[in-house]
């Protein structure tokens, strides 16, 4: 099927396919139930259902609200007789284990063979804390404005494999080791990586789990081993002809990290609306399970 014909029947489906996916994720939100008490009407299974369909519409919570008493259909599936109130979905979003999060698109990226080629970079999503007049008026920047997401994408399917939350300044390649444990390595051959990802010790890290290193190396690196036999070895095949090694390891294959981005911040917005770092985490990582069910639902489409 032609690109043009698997995007218009995505996007056809692609309410239904949402729906559906998120249903089917919500089976593995702990329902906890207090044996005193008031029935609950509303689950956390049920309010996480919803949450997803709040920041796939990029709606505000009242307006989300608003939009489920005029179009029950979502309602009906999840056996609800009305619309929960926005506070009750605002709190359900601080109940959400991140551990939860990370294993639910993990559990959609499995839906596809392992990856050969993965790229590994990191982005920001502004909020709107700590204005520019609060900076202005203390002398200094009272909070961060963004919060840094790390992402390995399969460069194939273009699905996440593992993701990582920061609010705080720093390198990137000290996350590097940990997303990579999330991915499976079984058919792994190469990882892409900028400058910003080059070190021993994860050089070494991709090395011993059979893959090949594509991280660019900075300028006047020493190509001294340490104990990181990998590392020399890239170091001296990429100093004589640096353009020469970026065309024989297809290194351009790195940038399509970026269009994951891209599309990330299309779809959903490059922007957070939560207030609090706790929840501003998890939406990055609802955002990221939205991602891959989109992404899913164009895969399908296409036969692959």
């Amino acid at each position: 099927m032609s690109y043009s014909k698997s995007y218009n029947a995505a996007k056809t489906r692609r309410y239904h396919f949402l729906l559906n996916e998120l249903i089917s994720l919500c089976n593995t939100v702990p329902d906890i139930r207090h044996p005193h008490g008031r029935p609950i009407q509303f689950p956390l299974p049920t309010l996480f259902v919803l949450l997803g369909l709040k920041f796939d519409m990029g709606l505000g919570y009242r307006d989300f609200i608003a939009y489920l008493t005029f179009n029950p259909y979502p309602l009906d599936r999840l056996g609800l007789d009305r619309a929960p109130h926005f506070s009750l979905l605002h709190k359900a979003m601080k109940r959400l284990d991140t551990q939860l999060l990370h294993g639910m698109y993990e559990l959609l990226a499995r839906k596809r063979p392992p990856p050969k080629t993965i790229a590994v970079d990191a982005t920001g999503f502004s909020h709107s804390t700590g204005g520019e007049w609060m900076s202005l008026r203390f002398k200094k920047t009272l909070k961060r404005r963004f919060h840094a997401l790390h992402n390995v994408i399969d460069t194939d399917t273009f699905l996440i494999h593992g993701s990582r939350v920061t609010a705080r300044p720093g390198g990137d390649a000290k996350y590097m080791i940990a997303l990579m444990r999330r991915v499976r390595s079984s058919d792994l051959e190469t990882v892409y990586g900028d400058k910003a990802y080059i070190s021993r010790e994860n050089v070494q890290f991709i090395v011993d789990l059979g893959a090949y290193p594509g991280i660019e190396p900075k300028k006047r690196l020493r190509a001294r081993s340490r104990g990181y036999r990998g590392y020399k070895e890239l170091i001296m095949e990429y100093r004589p002809d640096p353009e020469e090694w970026k065309l024989a390891h297809d290194y351009g294959k790195r940038n399509l990290v970026e269009t994951v981005f891209s599309m990330m911040k299309v779809s959903f917005t490059g922007s957070l609306s939560s207030r609090r770092n706790r929840q501003r985490r998890r939406e990055l990582l609802i955002k990221v399970v939205l991602h891959n069910i989109q992404r899913l639902n164009f895969l399908e489409c296409a036969g692959r």
